[in-house]
Parts: C-alpha cells; structure tokens; sequence
C-alpha cells in the first residue's frame, strides 16, 4: 500500500488514520478504496486493521463531504454527518473545546468475505472513533479536493 496520492485524516497522537486511496472517476461517480489504518508508536508505519474495495461515492457527495470538512477545521460548523448514498463510509464529526471527535462507520459489504459475511447476518457497519486538530481536518479536506478532482 503507498501512501502517495492518497487523503488521510490522522489522529492526534497520530495512532489512528482513515485513508482514501485509488481514487477512479466513472461518469458522475467516484470509486474509492477506504481503509482504518493503526499503529502502537507513531514511528512504526499503520497498518491497515479493515479495508472496504470499490466504494463508489457520486462526486457531488465527496464534494460536499471536502467542504463540510473544510467548515468544520475552519470553526464555521460545529457538527456535521456524511451519510453514503449507498454502501459506504458514514462520517459523524463534532466539535469540542480543543479538538473535534471523529466517529467513522465503514460498511462491511465492501470487505473482505469473513467481514462480508458477518454484515449478510445483520453486522452491517463497524466503526471507529478518534480526535483530531482542525489542521488534520484542513488536511483531509486538501486531499479529498486533489484526489477527486485531479485532472
């Protein structure tokens, strides 16, 4: 896995990242390559711990996905939730006096088949919840507009 040309939003201890990968354009849709990514040290490279393959998100989504980010890091919004239109990645963000809380939840139709098949028996979602800087948000935000809408 390379971390060129990917979006990223890492933790504050920097322990913690959700990456957006291989970005590909389909008529109005984008399709993208979500992972949860961990390490124990920030000196030790994260390793994905659950990835979802092909997730398709219509550009007008991941658009107003980068700038409710965009507000949020720049104090204009206090919460905000990204739903997918279809299976996808859920994003619940909500500010607090120093940082904000991220609460992320991946569908697990898009993983691999032990995953796949936990959600055909009702386990649809798993998530993950992490605190970031308005920086980390600013960055996400930079690298959702580039990877979307890179010519």
């Amino acid at each position: 896995m390379s971390f060129d040309s990917v979006a990223i939003l890492k933790d504050e201890r920097d322990l913690l990242w959700l990456m957006f990968d291989d970005f590909r354009a389909r008529g109005d849709d984008r399709i993208v390559d979500i992972h949860f990514l961990a390490r124990e040290t920030p000196d030790q490279p994260p390793v994905p711990f659950l990835s979802a393959w092909g997730v398709v998100e219509p550009a007008a989504g991941l658009r107003s996905l980068a700038d409710s980010v965009g507000k949020m890091a720049e104090g204009e919004l206090r919460a905000l939730r990204h739903d997918p239109i279809g299976p996808g990645l859920s994003m619940e963000v909500k500010s607090g006096q120093h940082s904000f809380e991220v609460v992320l939840w991946l569908d697990m139709v898009d993983t691999n088949p032990a995953f796949k098949a936990r959600a055909m028996r009702g386990r649809h979602q798993t998530g993950m919840r992490m605190f970031v800087n308005a920086d980390a948000l600013a960055e996400l935000r930079a690298g959702l507009l580039q990877l979307a809408w890179a010519s």
